[in-house]
């Protein structure tokens, strides 16, 4: 059933997708099933699929003081007879990352900034695939202006943009953009996003004569603690440097990922709509401006619950028509949906690789999805 929201008009070629699991990360650490990752780095180069990094809990659940640990694994597969393998080769990254903004290039794996047991990250890497040598090779690029972590990425013609993210206690509005015909410049601030934004989807869609970059969604965090989830969409127009709003989206939404789909239509897939999100958050500033010991603990208690007994996070495929400026729901993900990760398209597949899916859990899977296109 194609469920449209109230308000707003059908699109003319709604489609439907068909996922499946294509494959399971391997295991980690003498364990017997990986437990995935929260904010890899992943991308493709002379077709290989790369997923790298990220962060987990493997020593207990957050809320019981279990440290969030980095990794810098790089894991390698291939197409082999339509089936993803993993390449035999132990491959790491430069050093531990997680929540980095990656994007594919082709050059390479492209991936900035992010954060890791020593803090926010500036630095800025290419991941390429050596043929001749058979090995992963790496290419440092201009660091950015100021260490971000959870900023959004895409590439658009020769240039890599890069928008918003977190800093220590705020969120970023900045846009940045490096020209490839030109990296040793560096990178250039353009107009500033009409908001402070983290965790949004961004998808850039070229067209004769110029092209458009599209924020979709994301939050803000605030000092005071107590996020605020967007239901925004800001439309960046490359040619004139300037931003523009676009139809909203049917809610709240932070952390999904998303791709251009044709030329007209983007697809987002999942997100958190924040309501345990805001409850946690909230239970967190009254804990920690609670004086009376037994409030406290009780307080604790109940964020505790909440995080235990989290739902997971929004299964919805949202559709985005471009020309009609309307967004449709226009199908569901059949597994638990993760956040925290970036979808990409390998050859006639998208690609979403592992993610958060509860609180302090992640997947081990690597989830394909084919798009059909529901003619009416």
């Amino acid at each position: 059933m194609l469920l449209t929201v109230p308000g707003t008009a059908q699109p003319a070629m709604p489609v439907s997708v068909q996922f499946k699991i294509a494959a399971e990360l391997p295991a980690e650490n003498g364990m017997k099933q990986s437990l995935g990752f929260a904010g890899a780095v992943a991308g493709t180069n002379n077709n290989l699929l790369f997923i790298g990094g990220g962060a987990n809990f493997p020593k207990g659940m957050p809320w019981q003081g279990a440290p969030k640990i980095y990794y810098a694994s790089l894991f390698v597969y291939a197409l082999q007879k339509d089936k993803m393998q993993l390449l035999k080769q132990s491959f790491t990254l430069p050093e531990n990352i997680a929540y980095a903004a990656s994007c594919s290039i082709p050059e390479g794996v492209l991936f900035a900034g992010g954060e890791n047991e020593h803090g926010l990250s500036n630095k800025v890497w290419l991941i390429r695939w050596d043929s001749a040598k058979e090995q992963i090779a790496f290419n440092e690029f201009p660091p950015l202006p100021v260490a971000i972590t959870n900023a959004a990425i895409t590439s658009a013609g020769h240039h890599i943009y890069i928008a918003g993210g977190e800093l220590s206690a705020i969120a970023s509005s900045q846009l940045l953009t490096l020209d490839l015909r030109n990296i040793q410049a560096g990178w250039k601030r353009l107009a500033e996003i009409p908001y402070p934004v983290s965790h949004t989807v961004m998808v850039a869609s070229l067209r004769k004569g110029g092209g458009q970059i599209f924020l979709c969604g994301g939050r803000k965090k605030n000092t005071n603690g107590i996020s605020e989830l967007y239901s925004n969409v800001a439309v960046y127009d490359i040619g004139s440097n300037q931003w523009k709003a676009a139809a909203p989206l049917p809610y709240a939404l932070s952390a999904g990922t998303g791709i251009l789909y044709d030329k007209d239509n983007i697809l987002m897939f999942g997100g958190d709509k924040g309501i345990v999100f805001h409850e946690v958050e909230t239970l967190i500033s009254e804990i920690q401006t609670e004086k009376n010991e037994e409030k406290k603990q009780a307080l604790i208690l109940k964020k505790n619950g909440l995080q235990i007994t989290h739902p997971g996070f929004s299964k919805e495929i949202l559709l985005y028509n471009i020309k009609q400026n309307t967004w449709t729901i226009t199908d569901t993900i059949p597994f638990a949906a993760p956040v925290t990760t970036i979808a990409l398209k390998w050859n006639s597949e998208i690609i979403i690789p592992t993610g958060e899916i509860k609180a302090g859990i992640r997947s081990p899977y690597i989830l394909t999805a084919h798009i059909v296109q529901n003619h009416q």
